[in-house]
């Protein structure tokens, strides 16, 4: 069973889920926008524990518990929070698996820190463009307008593929009322906070044991667009989880827990 702690680290208040053995070697997870460590890791939690893991799932500023503050937030401050936190609780080295925006702050985690022993990037790359900012900044004007309930509406058309939400109606009204009832600012800084990133040399010269695991039906995160990501880091394992939007982990949870576990299986970090 999962618990939800907090601790104070990188001067806020951080919340986070634990889940798995005391003396298990620990696994990062770090979600993704616009959703909490609940809701994206409910069933990678567990599998992690059944593995032999102790998981580890953090609510990034702004979210859930963690202490939300009026700086805008960046990639490397998430980065920063998150070796803040690792460091506080004593995790010296483990693998790191992030989801969506969580892989270029997991990137940005390499970077910083030597506590990262392997990659997983999930429905997520290391990079923004001009093009990305300026349709993150037509969005974002766009949902002021609109107001919490309608983007939350707007966005779930986006995030799942319609077979999936059509058949899973009570999973896409949650989803729907979370993002509504979330933090909009701290929502609205989080889009804002990958602007000029580019973590691409930061993981091809890290030389880490890599996993880029994509969807086919991703309509933000093209198939091809994440295999050239995976072609480029040097010895990076591809794994492509079929029928299956964005969010991968709630449509294909099965197959994205298989993924994952055949990668991290044998790399078992030590506390």
């Amino acid at each position: 069973m999962s618990h939800m702690r907090t601790i104070t680290a990188n001067g806020i208040r951080q919340e986070y889920l634990d889940e798995g053995a005391p003396d298990a070697p620990p696994v990062l997870l770090i979600h993704g926008l616009g959703w909490d460590a609940a809701r994206l890791w409910a069933g990678v939690l567990p599998a992690l524990a059944e593995a032999g893991f102790r998981a580890y799932a953090p609510n990034l500023r702004g979210v859930g518990g963690t202490e939300a503050t009026d700086a805008a937030y960046s990639t490397d401050l998430y980065a920063r929070d998150l070796e803040a936190l690792l460091a506080t609780l004593g995790i010296d080295r483990a693998p790191v698996v992030g989801f969506s925006m969580g892989a270029s702050v997991a990137g940005a985690l390499v970077g910083l820190s030597d506590r990262v022993s392997a990659l997983t990037l999930a429905c997520g790359g290391l990079h923004g463009t001009e093009a990305g900012r300026r349709g993150v900044e037509e969005m974002l004007a766009r949902a002021e307008t609109l107001g919490p309930e309608a983007f939350a509406a707007e966005q779930a058309e986006a995030i799942f593929r319609p077979a999936w939400a059509a058949a899973n109606p009570a999973a896409v009204d949650d989803f729907k009322r979370w993002r509504a009832e979330m933090n909009q600012d701290a929502l609205f800084r989080a889009f804002r906070s990958g602007y000029g990133v580019d973590m691409r040399a930061v993981v091809q010269g890290a030389g880490l044991p890599t996993q880029v695991i994509a969807a086919d039906s991703d309509a933000f995160c093209e198939l091809d667009d994440m295999r050239a990501m995976a072609d480029a880091i040097p010895g990076a394992r591809f794994d492509v989880i079929e029928a299956c939007g964005h969010m991968a982990t709630i449509e294909r949870l099965d197959a994205f827990n298989a993924a994952l576990l055949s990668f991290v299986g044998d790399r078992k970090a030590t506390k």
